[in-house]
């Protein structure tokens, strides 16, 4: 259980470190807009309504409604063949796609439609009986629940499972930072191209894992483990 939960969270971390990378390159290209981080981009919404921008409302509800359809897609997809390995490899198909049609249009579209449709697919990695136990993406729960945690551990809870969920943002503020730099050294092409590579080998790396173990289209009762609550015999991890 111990080498599974290890495998599970160094996978969450390097998605986390990737869904960051993507949205700071979106957020450059797109001008101060998110592919991934929904909240602020809500915020954005509410703004230019609020002051009649109907350019910024109309790109901000396509960024909202494409991650809201990648979410839906990343539910349906979880239910075919490898949930997990679908998902990962339809997520690294639209990045890659969006990544082709960089290299021939100078327009924006595909990164307002297939960016956030690759973000809301991608949260679907972990979802387990319906709900999703990790969220790549958005990480203001991840700090609430880091610092709920450190408390919990310091009267008898689990030990370090806030260091996990502080891991997750971590992860996500270095794979930004790495992003926004290879914007800035390569532009949108060369940037997306990278990041296609490196989702492309851990998809290869979970199909082997899973294949290995035994999970890959296993029943579902016993693809995936709960990574960040409590374990398979419903105690917290430590």
């Amino acid at each position: 259980m111990r080498e599974i939960l290890r495998r599970e969270v160094t996978l969450a971390v390097v998605l986390s470190a990737a869904a960051g990378y993507i949205d700071a390159v979106g957020y450059l290209y797109l001008g101060g807009r998110f592919v991934s981080f929904m909240s602020g981009n809500t915020t954005e919404l509410a703004a230019g309504a609020a002051h009649g921008d109907w350019s910024v409302v109309r790109l901000v509800a396509t960024l909202l409604g494409c991650f809201f359809a990648g979410t839906v897609l990343g539910a349906l997809l979880v239910r075919v063949g490898d949930g997990r390995t679908t998902v990962l490899t339809a997520s690294t198909v639209l990045v890659a796609l969006t990544a082709i049609l960089a290299d021939v249009t100078d327009s924006t579209m595909p990164v307002t439609l297939l960016l956030p449709l690759s973000m809301g697919v991608i949260n679907a990695t972990f979802l387990t009986a319906g709900e999703a136990s990790i969220g790549l993406t958005y990480m203001t729960g991840a700090l609430v629940k880091a610092g709920q945690r450190l408390v919990d551990a310091f009267f008898g809870g689990p030990r370090t499972v806030w260091i996990r969920h502080l891991a997750l943002w971590s992860a996500l503020l270095v794979g930004g930072v790495f992003g926004a730099w290879m914007w800035f050294q390569t532009g949108l092409a060369g940037a997306l191209w990278l990041i296609v590579g490196v989702l492309a080998l851990v998809t290869v790396a979970v199909v082997i894992t899973r294949l290995r173990t035994g999970r890959f289209a296993a029943p579902p009762e016993r693809r995936e483990i709960v990574v960040l609550g409590p374990d398979a015999t419903g105690q917290p991890p430590h």
